[in-house]
């Protein structure tokens, strides 16, 4: 933490819950992506 960026513990909790939701949704669309891929690859064997 840079001591030039203060927060209060709410918006730490913000930030948290924030980074965590983009997370779910990036593990989401990676699967997405990946099983498109599969797809793709496995119909042009």
């Amino acid at each position: 933490m840079s001591k030039g960026l203060w927060l209060t513990p709410e918006e730490v909790m913000q930030v948290k819950k924030r980074r965590k939701s983009l997370l779910y949704i990036s593990i989401i669309l990676g699967t997405v992506v990946l099983s498109a891929l599969v797809t793709i690859l496995a119909n042009k064997i």
